[in-house]
């Protein structure tokens, strides 16, 4: 029997083994080209060809081929999954990055194949660190691949997940896997930098409990957590069908007054799309507190004193200029504030006057009713917060 139509060789071809496919039909030639007597060993030469052309080398040679499920399900750190199984098996991971790839082989996704292929070659880069799952969707379009997670992911292309225990922070739809090498490693900087707080636990009980800060507010969050020297604070309000809003404030004085003013600013815009809930903290500081008490929340503010503000910061600078130097501040009760400082002045109450019509013309801009103060003068705090 000719060996290039064999059982044999078109397992090979399915398999995806198009290396071995050839090899064994030109070593099929060769024996066949020997002379009859020598003809005895074409069963012992075949045997050692194809005993070693199924091996972890040519396995991974399929790396450049589509890749099909058999492959998949044999790869020891792939775990491939239904629909329907997806959710208790993402419930259970618990210390490792996964990434999960709604996809298929149905000849009716026409990306999937190549999404596929794309997420077997990530996970032979990354298989020491991160976990892979596969969840088979057949046919395709089908309406597991909208309810094994508990929002509509796609149904017309696959679609990738990178999450950390229960919690997705990156997202990809569709077959450009260029994106995710990046994406990999933004999400290792979030679980090294203790960033996981600002992402909601979407999958752990099936509905929201906090805020989902999807990848487009990045510059929020990052805005935010690189402010060190700061008293701030975020707010959020939840609401039906996944409604929220948030309100950040940065730059206090006090760790009450971006407290109050992060609130304040948060309701103000929920109220104005006639919401009934109210907004509560989310982060105090660099502190998540969403789920902690008023009391807890009180002690944590308490706690969070002699942080380094702007207004120390002006003082740092003014204290290496010139003699006759002075800030006044304006500062309401509601902890708004603004501030002005001059220097190198004829005088010390040249430098007063001075500062204090600065500091007037910018409380006046801000709208702030707070009549500006001298606070600092010639190396003397005057007055104090």
């Amino acid at each position: 029997m000719n060996i290039l139509v064999s059982p044999r060789f078109q397992l090979l071809k399915f398999l995806n083994y198009p290396s071995a496919t050839y090899s064994l039909g030109f070593m099929n030639l060769l024996i066949y080209l020997l002379p009859p007597s020598r003809r005895q060993l074409k069963v012992c030469w075949l045997a050692l060809f194809i005993g070693l052309s199924i091996n972890p080398g040519a396995v991974n040679n399929a790396v450049g081929a589509s890749i099909n499920l058999v492959l998949l399900q044999k790869a020891k750190h792939i775990i491939v999954l239904k629909p329907s199984q997806t959710l208790a098996h993402i419930r259970r991971q618990t210390t490792k990055t996964q990434v999960v790839l709604f996809s298929s082989f149905d000849k009716n996704c026409q990306s999937c194949s190549t999404a596929n292929r794309a997420f077997y070659n990530l996970s032979l880069k990354h298989a020491a660190k991160i976990g892979f799952i596969f969840i088979n969707t057949q046919p395709w379009g089908n309406v597991e691949l909208e309810t094994g997670l508990k929002y509509r992911l796609s149904n017309t292309q696959p679609v990738s997940l990178i999450l950390y225990q229960t919690k997705i922070l990156r997202r990809l739809v569709g077959s450009d896997y260029h994106k995710m090498a990046d994406y990999v490693s933004e999400v290792a900087a979030i679980v090294s930098q203790k960033r996981l707080a600002f992402y909601a636990d979407e999958l752990r009980y099936g509905d929201f409990h906090a805020v989902v800060i999807r990848d487009k507010y990045a510059v929020f969050l990052d805005k935010y957590l690189n402010t060190r020297d700061d008293y701030k604070a975020v707010a959020v309000a939840l609401g039906k069908r996944d409604a929220w809003t948030a309100s950040q404030k940065v730059g206090y004085l006090s760790q009450t007054a971006a407290n109050q003013q992060a609130l304040m600013q948060c309701n103000q815009r929920w109220n104005s799309t006639a919401k009934k809930s109210k907004c509560k903290l989310y982060m105090v500081g660099d502190e998540y507190v969403y789920t902690k008490t008023a009391g807890q929340i009180a002690a944590i503010t308490q706690a969070k004193t002699g942080l380094v503000t702007r207004i120390d910061k002006s003082i740092a600078q003014l204290n290496r200029m010139k003699n006759n130097k002075a800030l006044a501040i304006s500062l309401n009760r509601q902890g708004n504030w603004t501030s002005s400082y001059v220097y190198n002045q004829k005088s010390a109450i040249q430098a007063k006057n001075a500062v204090l019509k600065s500091c007037e013309k910018r409380r006046l801009k801000r709208n702030i009713t707070a009549p500006c103060q001298l606070y600092f003068l010639n190396g003397d705090v005057i007055t104090r917060r």
